[in-house]
């Protein structure tokens, strides 16, 4: 079972990370590969990785190599006014032509040299702060979770309801990723809009392929497939 350290990182440790980001960002490797690797290397958590590098940047620029404007690597440095001017411009014109958030955050995440992780929750951020400042911004959530009952989850209830502007195009994106929705899974969709909020729902779809159990999931499902149907 993979057991991933924890602890403080050792300078033999932060010696090895800078090293790695620097020698593979002259040899024109995306940070994301090179965060997944050391991360294999050191047995720690990418997570984990990722924010110690934040770090180790923040507290130690001059050991690291400056790109100079190369944009083939993914940032972690934090958001400069422009980026989010940016960010906040596209994310009302792309809503305004009736597009859906996540091309919005795709054409971002060429343009900005971020991961579309990044992007989504800095989009969360800035609604937060500055909501007068975007054009679409999805209805508010309390912040305490509703315990709902069984019958207020109850199917013809959902089909009733007709699904918001934010829900339907998270709905939309769903079915670019993983092909058309069943009536039931529409259901399902609306129901953890409803629960944890759109914005949440989002990030998670866009970051699903991230986690490390994803993998795992697609297998499983994989192999029930080949276990009930003949392909030959």
């Amino acid at each position: 079972m993979y057991d991933p350290k924890k602890g403080k990182y050792t300078e033999e440790e932060n010696t090895y990370i800078i090293e790695a980001i620097n020698k593979g960002s002259a040899a024109g490797k995306r940070d994301r590969d090179l965060l997944k690797q050391i991360s294999l290397d050191l047995n720690r958590g990418y997570a984990g990785i990722m924010s110690h590098v934040r770090k180790l940047r923040a507290e130690n620029p001059h050991r690291f190599i400056q790109n100079d404007g190369d944009l083939t690597t993914f940032r972690l440095n934090s958001w400069e006014e422009e980026e989010e001017d940016l960010v906040i411009a596209t994310v009302n014109r792309f809503l305004k032509e009736g597009k859906s958030l996540s091309t919005a955050i795709t054409e971002l995440e060429s343009k900005l040299s971020r991961t579309q992780g990044a992007i989504y929750q800095r989009i969360y951020t800035l609604r937060r702060k500055n909501p007068e400042k975007f054009s679409f911004v999805p209805e508010q959530r309390p912040r305490k979770r509703r315990q709902l009952q069984d019958w207020q989850l109850n199917r013809a209830t959902l089909q009733k309801a007709h699904p918001s502007f934010e829900e339907s195009l998270i709905l939309k994106t769903f079915e670019d990723r993983y092909g058309r929705s069943t009536p039931a899974t529409k259901d399902q969709l609306v129901r953890l809009m409803r629960q944890y909020g759109c914005t949440r729902v989002s990030i998670a779809l866009l970051t699903l392929e991230e986690d490390k159990n994803f993998p795992n999931i697609v297998a499983d499902f994989l192999s029930s497939r080949l276990q009930h149907r003949h392909f030959l």
